[in-house]
């Protein structure tokens, strides 16, 4: 039984060894047979980043030009996320006009994450859409919400170009429902703090 054990171990620690030789990359490649795989970049993260607030329901600040005009605006931006949580620069994939473009860009470069982490729970850098909203600053002010934030009852609101104005609510609005222009994604510069 103990020479059994004692073969198994010899064994196990040639085939090991095997195993490593067979995969150095300084053979030559007489002594490699099969087929070798070059993997590039990294996985996914096993745990995306998760926001520290609740950014999707604040309204970033408006600018003069959104409030006079009563605009209902909506920005997609991409976002590069460093190990600590921050974000190190921007993309704008979807520009609401209006002035609110840098706007948008200064308060994406102030929202801090819980880091995405890999397979082994170790924090790593990655990139994240996300889209900031600025409701109709006067439908705002008609529905008692505060302009700082995006009210629940903003589903309600129909999508700009999806029919007539709903005449009889107290402040008719079309709602921003864009989606942002991933084909710009390699054509936008990243803008950085």
């Amino acid at each position: 039984m103990r020479t059994n054990l004692a073969r198994s171990i010899t064994l196990a620690i040639l085939v090991s060894t095997v195993g490593v030789a067979a995969a150095d990359e300084n053979l030559p490649p007489r002594y490699v047979r099969g087929e070798t795989i070059i993997i590039r970049g990294t996985a996914p993260p096993a745990r995306a980043p998760a926001p520290k607030k609740n950014y999707h329901r604040m309204a970033p600040p408006y600018s003069d030009a959104a409030i006079e005009r009563d605009v209902w605006a909506k920005a997609w931006v991409l976002l590069d996320i460093d190990t600590s949580g921050a974000v190190t620069r921007v993309k704008l994939l979807k520009k609401p006009g209006y002035d609110l473009d840098r706007i948008a860009v200064e308060h994406a470069l102030k929202m801090r994450f819980e880091p995405a982490e890999d397979a082994r729970g170790n924090p790593m850098a990655t990139q994240l859409l996300w889209s900031m909203e600025w409701p109709s600053y006067w439908w705002l002010v008609d529905m008692d919400e505060p302009p700082n934030r995006v009210p629940d009852s903003a589903i309600h609101v129909p999508c700009r170009g999806s029919g007539p104005l709903h005449m009889g609510s107290l402040h008719p609005t079309y709602r921003d429902c864009s989606s942002p222009d991933l084909t710009r994604i390699d054509q936008e510069p990243w803008i950085a703090k």
